[in-house]
């Protein structure tokens, strides 16, 4: 199964039409596409088969798109990771993936001699030749998960995974010639890989996040029609003043954490609905959209996708579904004999089909014979008009075993504990009221680890 590569196709049909912007550079599809065909060229000089693995720490720029999809025509697996990670933690990564060779589009390390560095020419432009396509079973890319829960694992994709999301996402989301995605996420992320495909496909433009101007300034002077953020960056756009209609803006795609009700309240006053979307690395992004009527309803399977609970655990496969996890050369298919992926995500369909989150399997914990699921009363705390976010984590207890206690992140004025502690109890049990109240730390990225929120939890309390 072939497919013609989206971005030679739209420079056939539409060579002028801008595909890539970053700043004051702005790409058309002729060019884009005479840059990929000469980084495919290039790497093909520096000795890549089909199959190698090139690690790139890349988080959005102009480069590592570029990049991602070179290596996409050259069979080459692109093996993207936080620039941010310290270097030993990437040469561990590395090692994992048997990358032996890296790209620095987006960091300046000095690497030791078991990483040789490939010295691209991103500039340089090319002939295509025949036309390029892409093999829907070639191995293409990896993606770590977070490890917020254990040791990050490297997701292994081919070709056809990301091709089967991006169509099924835009049964739901359309995307045309006319939209441009803000990749407000990074290439290391599922969310953020997902993007460009997306839009290549229907021959629209990927705007890069790397101008000096605000976010909401952007929105009211650029092509923006689709973002994607998770809830606390929308808060931050509403306290910056956004207002859909001075905008492009048409789809708002909200996830990765509970989505506040105070928000999506806010946002359709405004004229804008935005779509809630469940999705994970191993099923390339998407799997449920839909639009957030409560909490935890993530909306119907998209199409390519297949969706069941058993016991309480949500089970997936379908087009999307994932090669498995790579390490030390040996791919891990994680599957059960049926060839559905376990998710470790609880959760139900309600009375009209779509599918309800409660949590993750592994977060919940015992506190005095009673089962909490952290994730429940992180709902009922970010529906509260003054919280943006909130992370409940689970602390030892001498008679309780276990208690929660929650981390709060606020965009409006501060209230009492007395008043928090009846905001929960308003909702849930006494029991699931948390014992203590601390502040949001600074420098947390979109994704949160729990593992680090606990030790910092039973650090601060040890000290009081």
């Amino acid at each position: 199964m072939k497919d013609t590569c989206p971005i030679y196709y739209w420079a056939e049909e539409a060579p002028e039409h801008i595909a890539v912007e970053a700043g004051s550079v702005r790409l058309s599809y002729r060019t884009l596409n005479r840059r990929v065909a000469s980084l495919a060229q290039q790497l093909a000089r520096e000795g890549f088969v089909p199959g190698d693995r090139l690690m790139v720490p890349a988080k959005g720029s102009l480069e590592s798109l570029l990049l991602a999809w070179a290596c996409l025509r050259a069979g080459v697996i692109f093996c993207p990771l936080n620039p941010a990670f310290p270097i030993v933690q990437q040469l561990n990564l590395a090692k994992r993936l048997q990358a032996g060779r890296v790209c620095q589009t987006e960091s300046y390390h000095r690497y030791p001699a078991e990483l040789t560095p490939v010295s691209l020419d991103f500039l340089a432009e090319a002939n295509t030749g025949e036309p390029p396509t892409l093999d829907g079973n070639q191995l293409c890319n990896t993606i770590f998960t977070s490890g917020s829960s254990g040791t990050p694992k490297a997701v292994l994709h081919r070709v056809a995974n990301h091709l089967a999301s991006a169509r099924g996402s835009a049964s739901f989301t359309p995307v045309d010639q006319n939209s441009g995605w803000l990749l407000s996420l990074p290439l290391f992320h599922i969310g953020g890989y997902a993007i460009p495909f997306r839009i290549f496909l229907a021959g629209g433009r990927v705007i890069l996040d790397d101008a000096p101007q605000s976010l909401a300034e952007r929105l009211e002077q650029q092509v923006i029609s689709h973002l994607s953020l998770v809830p606390t960056q929308l808060w931050r756009l509403l306290q910056a003043g956004f207002t859909p209609q001075r905008t492009q803006l048409r789809e708002l795609l909200l996830g990765g954490a509970a989505i506040p009700a105070p928000l999506v309240a806010r946002m359709v006053a405004l004229g804008l609905t935005p779509k809630v979307s469940y999705g994970l690395s191993e099923m390339a992004s998407q799997v449920c959209t839909g639009i957030p009527t409560a909490p935890g309803v993530v909306g119907k399977p998209l199409p390519g996708r297949e969706v069941r609970v058993v016991d309480g655990e949500i089970q997936l496969r379908g087009d999307t579904l994932f090669c498995g996890y790579l390490s030390n050369g040996k791919v891990a298919p994680a599957l059960n004999d049926e060839g559905w992926f376990a998710t470790r995500d609880r959760g139900h369909f309600n009375a009209d089909g779509a599918l309800v989150v409660e949590g993750r399997l592994d977060n919940g914990f015992i506190s005095g014979g009673e089962n909490i699921q952290p994730e429940a009363i992180e709902q009922r705390l970010v529906d509260h008009p003054s919280i943006a976010q909130s992370l409940v984590v689970p602390v030892p207890h001498s008679e309780w075993g276990e208690r929660p206690v929650a981390f709060i992140d606020w965009h409006g004025e501060t209230v009492s504990e007395q008043a928090l502690n009846a905001w929960v109890r308003e909702a849930l049990p006494g029991f699931m009221v948390p014992d203590a109240w601390l502040v949001w730390p600074p420098g947390v990225g979109f994704k949160p680890s729990r593992k680090q929120f606990a030790e910092l939890a039973r650090a601060q309390l040890a000290n009081k």
